[in-house]
């Protein structure tokens, strides 16, 4: 059974992490969307960290007066982002050294532990084609160890049609919001998926997870190449002129992906599953807008 985890030491510092919400930026003159809702509802759901320009009326100075720290309370009524992810689920994920399914693990760990101490509710599923494996809506921290569960329980099998896993996803989930979708993508396009989740106002980010042995093949020779989705084996040789095509196949495949996001107003974010989770979220994701 995988274990999902991440250091303690990170998770205190996702805390001071937030997901940005684009539309929410343009679409609002303060730009944050941690404006509390002055609804009557009084039922307490957890703390988070005070940022500047939070309501100093709904800080917990008994908190502050015991360790120096300010937080502030936040209550059903509390106006919340939802954040979406999504982990592709086939069997083409489950490879690699590191392996790409536990990267993916941790990675949606991770972000779900940023929304989850923030004011953001989050959804969760596993695409295995038009079958989801969903997890929440859930909000506060308190939901942390139900996530790393699901994370764990998640099986990585099959060739999933990860088109199809985004349209479903579309149709069944009813709150737009930030979307991660985490993937290979070693399947066919996923354009129209992706469009099936803008056309719901849905915002997307799109985080490709290869292998460094994919991204930089070490072998040479007489091999047999054997897909991890069908089982089929390809016997090839493999030369540095092979290796050379295949790396600028390669590059000119996530250009394209990358060019293909860019023009529906997605963000592409290229990943090897070795590297650092700590880089990759408070360095390249909030050069790349989607965290701050």
């Amino acid at each position: 059974m995988p274990n999902t985890t991440v250091e303690s030491a990170l998770l205190d510092r996702l805390e001071r992490l937030s997901i940005v919400s684009r539309h929410r930026l343009m679409g609002h003159g303060k730009g944050d969307r941690r404006s509390i809702r002055r609804g009557t509802s009084i039922e307490f759901v957890d703390y988070r960290h005070y940022v500047p320009g939070d309501d100093p009326r709904q800080v917990d100075w008994n908190i502050y007066g015991r360790s120096g720290s300010l937080f502030v309370k936040m209550f059903e009524e509390e106006e919340v982002l939802t954040v979406h992810l999504l982990v592709d689920g086939s069997a083409s994920m489950d490879w690699g050294v590191p392996n790409k399914a536990a990267m993916a693990r941790q990675l949606t760990a991770a972000l779900g532990y940023v929304a989850l101490s923030g004011s953001s509710r989050i959804q969760a599923a596993v695409l295995n084609g038009e079958q989801l494996n969903m997890f929440g809506p859930a909000w506060g921290r308190k939901n942390t160890s139900s996530l790393l569960e699901y994370l764990d329980a998640a099986r990585f099998r099959g060739g999933t049609d990860v088109n199809a896993g985004l349209r479903a996803y579309a149709r069944r989930s009813s709150e737009p919001g930030v979307t991660f979708l985490i993937s290979d993508l070693l399947a066919p396009s996923i354009e129209n998926g992706m469009r099936a989740l803008l056309d719901h106002h849905y915002e997307l980010i799109v985080l490709h997870l290869l292998a460094p042995q994919e991204l930089d093949p070490p072998m040479t020779g007489d091999l047999n190449l054997i897909d991890r989705e069908t089982g089929e084996e390809i016997p090839i040789t493999l030369n540095q002129e092979a290796l050379d095509r295949y790396r600028t196949r390669l590059s000119e495949w996530r250009q394209e992906i990358e060019r293909m996001c860019l023009h529906l107003g997605a963000i592409y974010e290229p990943v090897s599953s070795a590297d650092r989770l700590e880089h990759l979220l408070f360095d390249r994701l909030r050069r790349r807008g989607a965290l701050r």
